[in-house]
């Protein structure tokens, strides 16, 4: 899986204009430019009388875009504010995984490459076969009218890649938060067979006293137990040989926290806020329910994901 680097905005960047946000979301959900215009004015909000560019070149330089034209910017003009929390649109529905051209060809699309520019200049191939991509991932996605409303209905996959990692991409587009930091930690490996729960359940009972952490042993462990299960269960990519293992860290920081990562090769997972609620499956939500927070993210080299919960020091509240 190709990793997109998390965009930053530039210093000193100011607010955007109400029309370049509107604007934006308008893009988002499939109107063109001519329809965008007239709903800027419908909606009472100014448009300049050369048309849209001033507002399409101005977005791009408060989103640190470095494209010089407003053609074909606008599908990065998307990503970019969702990114930083700036896009006036609802998050639209999780379209599940995407095969490996067309979630690369979106990300072409995310940072700013048009078309052309990706078969010619980044995959130097014809157009016409990136031309088949793009039309495989319409049809994925709902057949959308712009390619920026493709680069919207995407964006929970999308964001999935994204590095430094998003902690909840439907929710929260800001960085992981990091525990504090690690003051003691071990980690094992676990064989993608049966016993591994039970041997991950020994390994942890082991660790805790020797990581010293002033929590509830029995709470750490079912965390632990779930995780692992959960990692039997979708760690393993389609294709991949039972010789790939598990990894199982636990950590305890400066603050008193008990970290748990559970390592596995798949970079996938669709669907995590609905496991995380029990909407899909209950492994997720028994682990919330035992009081840890939930997180996932990829590797930045794409090669798998960690999921990791934190547990507080101290009994859980009932």
């Amino acid at each position: 899986m190709s990793i997109l680097e998390r965009p930053e905005l530039p210093p000193g960047a100011t607010a955007l204009t109400s029309s370049e946000r509107c604007a934006i979301a308008l893009a988002a959900i499939g109107h063109r430019s001519g329809e965008i215009a007239g709903k800027l004015l419908e909606a009472g909000l100014p448009v300049p009388a050369t048309g849209l560019g001033l507002i399409w070149s101005g977005a791009a330089n408060k989103l640190g875009s470095q494209r010089n034209r407003p053609q074909g910017r606008q599908p990065e003009l998307v990503f970019r504010a969702r990114v930083h929390g700036l896009l006036d649109a609802p998050d639209p529905d999780d379209p599940g995984w995407l095969p490996p051209d067309i979630l690369a060809f979106v990300q072409a699309l995310a940072r700013g490459r048009t078309l052309k520019e990706y078969a010619l200049v980044d995959l130097q191939v014809s157009v016409w076969e990136v031309d088949e991509i793009a039309s495989r991932a319409r049809k994925m996605l709902g057949r959308p009218p712009t390619q920026a409303c493709l680069v919207y209905r995407a964006l929970p996959q999308l964001l999935r890649t994204v590095q430094p990692p998003v902690e909840e991409p439907l929710t929260d587009l800001r960085p992981a938060e990091g525990p504090s930091p690690i003051t003691i930690s071990f980690q094992t490996e676990l064989p993608y067979q049966e016993g591994a729960v039970r041997m991950g359940r020994w390994w942890i009972r082991g660790c805790l006293p020797a990581l010293n952490w002033d929590g509830p042993v029995l709470e750490a462990v079912g965390v632990v137990s779930h995780l692992v299960d959960n990692a039997l269960r979708h760690g393993l990519p389609r294709g991949a040989v039972n010789e790939s293992r598990i990894v199982l860290r636990a950590a305890v920081t400066e603050a008193g926290e008990l970290v748990l990562d559970v390592i596995d090769p798949n970079p996938s997972f669709p669907g995590f806020a609905a496991a995380r609620t029990g909407e899909s499956g209950v492994g997720l939500r028994r682990v919330a329910e035992l009081g840890a927070r939930l997180t996932w993210f990829l590797h930045s080299d794409g090669s798998g994901k960690t999921v990791r919960a934190v547990l507080a020091p101290g009994p859980i509240s009932p």
